[in-house]
């Protein structure tokens, strides 16, 4: 198991540990929800959520993980399907009577 998750979850809490404030902070979306935009409620406020320097040099950093993890689940789903239609064909082929 790597431990990459781990540091990477361990630097965002110390990145939110120094930028957390008193006041509560708005809930943090990339669009406008639907029930604020029509009942025009203030207490859900919604707002872009804009990355700093810091934090995409962060994910950047991570591009090689991400890529390797994306790599491997492809790979399962091919060998999941290829097993899937193995079995439909030895289904259709035990109902055929052939073994």
């Amino acid at each position: 198991m790597s431990v990459r998750p781990a540091m990477l979850a361990q630097r965002l809490c110390a990145a939110k540990a120094v930028t957390t404030r008193a006041a509560p902070m708005p809930m943090v979306s990339s669009r406008v929800s639907l029930a604020t935009k029509k009942n025009n409620v203030s207490a859900r406020q919604t707002v872009v959520a804009n990355m700093g320097a810091t934090e995409v040099a962060q994910v950047a950093g991570e591009a090689g993980y991400i890529g390797g993890v994306a790599g491997v689940m492809f790979g399962i789903t091919l060998v999941g399907l290829a097993i899937g239609f193995v079995l439909l064909r030895i289904e259709s082929l035990a109902e055929e009577g052939k073994i």
